[in-house]
């Protein structure tokens, strides 16, 4: 009798495991996501289909049905901010934007805006301390979004400026990812709460729908003040981040501080993060919107799980694609999928200067392994790899030429590029790339040049659990 209902049970799981990989053909988005999902479905059934099931899923259909409902339902409000994007549109012929560039507002579906002043805060102190800065001097509105949120003394520094004006009468509006911030207490979030703070957790891991939802996550930093200024980039807020954490020491980071037009498509994206959570708007002051006498043209790009289109994949491929004479990119995780790779190798025949900067210590081990096999890929003249080696490089940003940077939230891997929700600002102005490329000098000189041979001069054990990894790498 047992041996009739174990051998059913082990038919019912591999029918399950078979049905699981069937579903993952037709559902995940990558070639090589797919034959690792297969394999490890039908090889490995027991480990895979938990696996499948929590993390496997490609496509936020939630919050794309989430934001219909908020463009029904906020039908005027979309349009007047649409007006006055219209407004400061940068025209296609403006010399500013060369052709390759032009391309980019048809991914992000949104225009370069003209009359934007950028400040690039390099590290913990100078980010928050302008952050913090700008919320004490708030009159109207705070918005705040951040992956993590710790209950340490960044964290208790941040909340007490937001609760201190929520108490003067300021309409503060504080949102942090679910999973990213799983461990912040209900202490903490009490406090926000009881001082008047509209608090909201994106998609906090509650629920047996949600469960199985895990591998969405809302990987945006986000605060916006008045409508006046806004700051987007790597921080979360952390003592780490600050450097305080020993065991990585110093903490590279990189944000930027926006004032002017681009700050509305700014808050725009946080009131449709906002809507999915919530499910109501918090609607930006669009009269504070105006423009500055620096007038550098900024693009928006927010990309999620939920987009048609792998648009965060696009941009990026568009911008080592356009790339003429330089292509720089700073990026914790570097875990490309085959396209990035080629497109890569391609701009090294074309004769780019291609630097990619990447830390030398990690702090996700099996993203760490799997970008070691990338290292004999890209080994060519003109490709040069950099290991930070002053503290964990935590920054996101790309230097195009001696005229483009973008920086936002966006890692070069498959979480960036196809689950998680981003947002990356673009700059058109040579003067504001020159900045970028200053900070990266400094940031090379604190760096080691990684050996062409590197990846197989490390020990048989340390290359296979590499290569391992790297199978891992569609679906980390």
């Amino acid at each position: 009798m047992w041996h009739l209902f174990i051998s059913g049970f082990i038919l019912f799981i591999e029918a399950i495991a078979v049905l699981s990989a069937c579903h993952a053909l037709f559902v995940t988005r990558t070639t090589q996501g797919t034959i690792a999902w297969v394999v490890g479905l039908v090889a490995f059934p027991y480990v895979g289909i938990p696996l499948y099931w929590l993390f496997g899923a490609r496509r936020y259909d939630r919050y794309a049905a989430s934001m219909k409902e908020a463009i029904k339902r906020h039908q005027g409000e979309v349009e007047e901010a649409a007006a006055i994007l219209e407004h400061y549109q940068v025209p296609p012929e403006d010399t500013r934007l060369s052709d390759r560039y032009r391309s980019a507002t048809g991914i992000a579906k949104q225009p370069f805006l003209s009359g934007n002043a950028l400040k690039l805060l390099i590290d913990g102190e100078a980010t928050f301390d302008a952050i913090v800065g700008a919320i004490e001097e708030a009159k109207h509105s705070i918005l705040v979004q951040f992956y993590i949120v710790h209950d340490d003394t960044l964290g208790q520094r941040l909340s007490e400026a937001v609760r201190r004006k929520a108490k003067e009468g300021v309409h503060v509006h504080f949102m942090f990812d679910g999973w990213g911030s799983k461990d912040l207490s209900s202490e903490y979030i009490d406090e926000l709460k009881e001082a008047g703070v509209k608090v909201a957790a994106f998609d906090r891991p509650s629920g047996l729908r949600k469960r199985f939802e895990l591998n969405f996550r809302n990987h945006r930093k986000i605060v916006v003040v008045d409508s006046r200024v806004a700051f987007v980039g790597g921080h979360n807020v952390g003592n780490e981040y600050l450097g305080k954490d020993p065991r990585f020491g110093r903490w590279r980071d990189t944000h930027v501080q926006v004032e002017g037009p681009a700050v509305l498509p700014i808050a725009l994206v946080f009131a449709a993060d906002w809507h999915f959570a919530k499910g109501h708007v918090t609607p930006p002051q669009i009269d504070q919107v105006s423009q500055k006498p620096s007038n550098i043209p900024v693009l928006t790009l927010a990309t999620g799980a939920s987009d048609e289109f792998e648009r965060c994949t696009l941009f990026f491929m568009h911008l080592i694609t356009s790339a003429q004479h330089r292509l720089w990119i700073a990026s914790p995780y570097f875990v490309p999928d085959e396209g990035i790779i080629n497109a890569l190798q391609l701009a090294a025949l074309r004769g780019v200067e291609i630097r990619i900067l990447l830390p030398l210590k990690p702090d996700h081990k099996l993203v760490w392994l799997a970008s070691f096999t990338f290292l004999e890929e890209m080994v060519h003249p003109n490709i040069s790899i950099y290991r930070y080696k002053e503290g964990f490089l935590h920054q996101k940003v790309v230097l195009v030429d001696d005229d483009f940077a973008a920086i936002g939230t966006a890692n070069f891997d498959n979480r960036s590029f196809r689950l998680n929700f981003e947002i990356t600002l673009a700059m058109a102005d040579p003067g504001f790339a020159s900045q970028v490329k200053t900070m990266l000098e400094e940031d090379f000189t604190n760096s080691r040049l990684a050996e062409p041979d590197e990846y197989h001069s490390k020990p048989l054990w340390f290359r296979i659990a590499a290569k391992v990894a790297r199978l891992l790498a569609p679906i980390l």
